[in-house]
């Protein structure tokens, strides 16, 4: 008969998420999570069969620990200001967990989650953008805010909400300016500049 286990898989995911946001992950172990919960490795190894599975169930619960964290971000006017406000605030507070974001493969930085989505829902309503429009405006904006919260992960302190409320507000009304422009921009291909050239980036009609 199997030993019994003295945690369950989301007790042992919540320990283990403590360890990377205290530490960082190169110091999720066993020994380091058996510290943590104060058991030997044993009741550790019955619940999961090795640290790739218990990896994993440890991004899920950063994964779910981001989620609730911006859960009701649709209650705020403009609900994708305040999204990306609490990004880069995660970021910037819990720098550790956020590193595993950055990893290859991580959706939360591939692709917008829920409560983006249905933000950039609202904005496609709220200022008549076509399905092509509010794509680009997706993909700018949300680069953009990535790279800001990837940025304060590194200098916290220089990137305060009343900055990145800025920051994101020049870029949001940068971004719709240009796609109610009706313009295209000429994506010019970089090459060796010819002497009394200008440099530019044109726009077409």
């Amino acid at each position: 008969m199997p030993r019994s286990a003295f945690f369950s898989k989301e007790t042992i995911a919540a320990a283990g998420l403590e360890v990377v946001r205290q530490h960082g992950i190169g110091a999720l172990t066993a020994r380091a999570l058996g510290k943590r919960l104060g058991c030997s490795l044993s009741p550790i190894f019955t619940v999961f069969k090795d640290m790739d599975e218990i990896q994993i169930a440890v991004r899920q619960a950063a994964a779910a620990l981001f989620a609730d964290y911006v859960k009701d971000v649709s209650d705020y006017q403009p609900a994708f200001k305040e999204y990306g406000m609490r990004l880069i605030r995660f970021a910037r507070e819990e720098q550790n967990i956020f590193q595993l974001f950055l990893e290859r493969g991580n959706s939360l930085m591939d692709n917008a989650p829920a409560a983006a989505l249905e933000c950039l829902k609202g904005i496609k309503e709220a200022y008549q953008l076509t399905d092509n429009q509010v794509m680009t405006f997706y993909r700018q904006i949300w680069t953009f805010t990535c790279g800001v919260a990837v940025l304060a992960t590194r200098s916290p302190g220089e990137y305060p909400d009343s900055l990145t409320g800025e920051m994101i507000s020049t870029q949001f009304i940068s971004t719709l300016s240009f796609l109610k422009s009706g313009k295209a921009v000429d994506n010019v291909t970089p090459h060796l500049k010819v002497e009394g050239e200008k440099a530019v980036i044109g726009l077409c009609d």
